[in-house]
């Protein structure tokens, strides 16, 4: 009976193993967002996307952060806006100015998560790339 029980252990396993390893990268991208802004690292990339005046379409910036504080945090902003909230960094190495520095406030980044009453431009932090 124990080698049977033993058998079926080593037969189901892998396909546990696997099923674990998928819930684990389910995490939702609210979830993802969230543990990133609670454990900030240095070299994360914030997107930001935000509509311009008289268009429908969101536009992107990056914001990579430099260091951070309890209760602040500093970015190198990209030289100018990009096309998607995606966009290959590896392909765009002169993308951030390292001569400018933008701090925002742990709050401050909190309240971009979420769309606030009166926003003409629709300012939302929409995603923390960890790469």
């Amino acid at each position: 009976m124990k080698n049977q029980s033993s058998s079926r252990l080593r037969y189901f396993l892998p396909s546990i193993f696997v099923w674990l390893v998928l819930l684990a990268g389910c995490q939702s991208a609210e979830e993802k967002l969230q543990d990133h802004l609670s454990n900030p690292k240095a070299g994360d990339v914030y997107v930001v996307s935000y509509q311009p005046a008289g268009t429908t379409k969101p536009s992107y910036f990056y914001y990579q952060l430099v260091r951070f504080t309890a209760d602040s945090s500093f970015f190198h902003p990209a030289r100018r806006e990009v096309p998607s909230a995606d966009i290959s960094l590896e392909k765009e190495p002169n993308l951030f100015n390292s001569d400018d520095i933008k701090s925002f406030s742990r709050q401050e980044l909190r309240e971009f998560t979420q769309a606030q009453q009166g926003d003409a431009y629709k300012i939302l932090l929409t995603a923390i790339r960890r790469e």
